[in-house]
Order: structure tokens, then C-alpha cells, then sequence
């Protein structure tokens, strides 16, 4: 395959995948689970800005756009990364979940990203689509995007910026889904 094709090939997988992948954001009609692995900078980078960044997530991310079945993990990012809830969204559990969100204690000079998403991508499962929503500091350490291992990682993913704080959004087993709907639109040419 020539390497326009292959590049045409790679752009149409991802517009398939895109158009396949429900929405995060908007108006959440989807009825398949997902895996979603939270990851908060627990460094003292998000000090002053916990309130807003918790309110977001409990208003936005818990109650828009979770569903029951989805499976969530919920991590702090701090010297070393630290998973504080992991369960199945069902009922009375978006309310334990946002208690866990509010209750986060920051403090401390580091966060380890690189940590947190990796050990977030080793509990992704197999056939579920899974994301991880990092809400970081914007004064701490950017996520590793140009480290080797952390490049494959951060391919398919976007970064929403607030005032004094971030969401780095990323799509943990998305290339497989993009290579899938590469070949098979390949195919069918």
C-alpha cells in the first residue's frame, strides 16, 4: 500500500471511529456501557481550583454523561497514583461516586500522569470502550506526551482547557477501533 493510501486509509478509519464513538460531550443518548477512569491531580497545583474542578466533574461527567453499566474508576494523581473507587455505575452509586470526587485531598509538589494512565489502560477491558478524564493543574508538570511510552497513549486524545485547570481526555483503546475500521473500509473499496 502506498503511503497516500495508507495515510487516507488511517484518516478515514479515525472519522469512522469518531462517528461510531458515542459522544462524551452533549446530549448522552448512548445505551452501551463504557469504561471511564478518572484521574485528579491530587498535586497542590489544583489546590485553589478543587471546588470548580470537583463541580465539573459531578455535574458534568456523573451526572450527564454516566450511565448504568458503565464501569468507572476514580484515581488521584499524586506522588504516586492512587485509586480511591472502582465500580459499576448503578442506582445510588453516581452519589458515592461524587462524594469521593469532593473528598479528594491535595497537597503536594508532583503528580504522577503517566502512572495513573497506565495503570487506568491495564484495567481497560477488552471489547468496552474506555476513557480517561485527567483534571490536572495547569501550573503542574504536563501529562509525558513526547515520552515514548506515553506517545501511543496520548494519540487519540484532547485537551479542554478552564481557567487555572485542565481536562486531558483520552480514548485508552481507540487504535485498535481505528485500525479495524481502517482495514475494513479498505476492504470494501
Amino acid at each position: 500500500m502506498s503511503v497516500e493510501n495508507k495515510k487516507k486509509a488511517r484518516i478515514m478509519g479515525l472519522v469512522l471511529v469518531l462517528f461510531s464513538v458515542p459522544a462524551l460531550w452533549g446530549e448522552d443518548s448512548r445505551t452501551i456501557p463504557i469504561d471511564v477512569h478518572i484521574i485528579v491531580d491530587s498535586s497542590s497545583a489544583m489546590e485553589n481550583k478543587k471546588t470548580e474542578a470537583a463541580a465539573w466533574l459531578c455535574d458534568t461527567v456523573v451526572d450527564v454523561i454516566l450511565i448504568d453499566g458503565d464501569r468507572v474508576s476514580l484515581w488521584t494523581a499524586g506522588t504516586k497514583p492512587e485509586l480511591i473507587y472502582s465500580g459499576m455505575v448503578s442506582g445510588g452509586e453516581k452519589d458515592e461516586i461524587k462524594t469521593r470526587i469532593r473528598g479528594i485531598e491535595f497537597g503536594g509538589d508532583s503528580a504522577d500522569y503517566r502512572g495513573a494512565l497506565n495503570q487506568a489502560r491495564s484495567q481497560s477491558q477488552p471489547g468496552r470502550i474506555s476513557y480517561a478524564l485527567l483534571v490536572s493543574g495547569s501550573t503542574a508538570k504536563d501529562p509525558p506526551s513526547r515520552e515514548a511510552e506515553s506517545a501511543g497513549l496520548l494519540l487519540y486524545s484532547r485537551v479542554d482547557n478552564y481557567s487555572g485547570w485542565r481536562v486531558l481526555t483520552v480514548g485508552l483503546n481507540i487504535a485498535n477501533q481505528v485500525r479495524e475500521s481502517a482495514a475494513a473500509y479498505m476492504k470494501s473499496r
